[in-house]
């Protein structure tokens, strides 16, 4: 297995983690990754491993926002119960 098809496997792998977290779960673990990128001690060879794990998380997050900025365009503005236009 090469390099490519290994960083491949753990954005899957990374995906899939992510997936089951909460908006605040994954927040915080890429809170976590941007720590640990602020850090000299940092590898430069992996600063792109670190990088694409916190888009996962970001991904991850602004997937979860749309989701509930789309729940709640389609609430009724005066009973907030969901809308029957919807």
């Amino acid at each position: 297995m090469n390099d490519s098809e290994s960083l491949q496997d753990r954005i899957k792998d990374w995906r899939k983690d992510a997936s089951g977290l909460s908006y605040e779960e994954a927040l915080q673990a890429l809170d976590l990754i941007l720590a640990e990128l602020q850090d000299d001690a940092v590898p430069m060879a992996e600063l792109q491993r670190h990088v694409l794990h916190g888009q996962v998380y970001l991904d991850h997050c602004e997937s979860l926002l749309k989701t509930m900025e789309e729940a709640v365009v389609q609430l009724d503005p005066d009973t907030l119960e969901p809308s029957d236009d919807a």
